[in-house]
């Protein structure tokens, strides 16, 4: 009779905001390299959460803003081309089409969402109005803070049963009691940039390592081996 060898449970939170192209990379290397650790069977069962951040509290929520304007201020014409070509080669190794135009707005609403699926439907609702939210606001320039748009996601994800009930969500006040305070334990965590990744409470590694860097984490993790993981810093967020 085959033994089986037990799985060690493994929490993947990843602190991240939706208008962050980093936390959409680094979704898209965590999620490969759990799919590889599986096919090299390493005895791990990942679950995997996403918790709160804000990169601008600044930016207006009744209203949104020019991305390109935006970047354009902070770095300069110049430097934001170079940026964007870069981010367009990154992304394109992830399966990622970013287009860098469209408008910008604060992501509470988007946040308020996110830990709303949680709370319907577990990690599968959560990562699929992840999903819907990164790739509309990165790759067909939808503004993240749009009620329009938020309730598209939430019930195409199935997080509500129609657009009527997504609105009503979003001109109450549901969860964003817990958005702020997930924000505020990653600000008392020291985090100033995202994604910032922790494992079973345990390890933290921040910016968008790599799937093959995540992988040998996963790999270390399930042999016992004590982990050291250097820090990636990152821009246009």
């Amino acid at each position: 009779m085959a033994s089986t060898q037990a799985l060690k449970p493994l929490s993947v939170h990843i602190i991240s905001d939706s208008i962050c192209p980093f936390c959409y990379l680094g979704y898209k290397q965590i999620t490969r390299a759990m799919e590889s650790a599986k096919k090299e069977g390493l005895p791990l069962a990942f679950s995997l959460r996403f918790k709160p951040f804000l990169l601008d509290p600044t930016l207006p929520t009744d209203t949104s803003v020019s991305k390109r304007d935006r970047y354009t201020k902070k770095f300069g014409a110049g430097r934001v081309a170079g940026m964007e070509k870069a981010m367009s080669a990154r992304g394109k190794a992830e399966g990622i089409n970013f287009s860098h135009g469209g408008m910008v707005r604060q992501t509470t609403d988007s946040h308020r969402l996110i830990e709303k699926a949680y709370t319907v439907g577990g990690e599968p609702k959560q990562r699929a109005v992840v999903e819907a939210l990164f790739a509309g606001y990165f790759e067909h320039e939808r503004d993240v803070g749009s009620i329009e748009f938020l309730s598209e996601c939430a019930v195409k994800a199935g997080v509500f049963d129609g657009e009527a009930a997504a609105r009503e969500f979003f001109t109450g006040a549901e969860m964003k009691d817990d958005v702020k305070k997930g924000i505020e334990d990653a600000y008392e965590m020291g985090v100033s940039g995202v994604p910032f990744v922790i494992l079973n409470n345990k390890y933290a590694v921040s910016g968008a390592q790599g799937a093959e860097t995540f992988l040998d984490i996963f790999r270390k993790i399930a042999a016992g081996t004590k982990l050291a993981v250097e820090a990636e810093d990152g821009e246009m967020c």
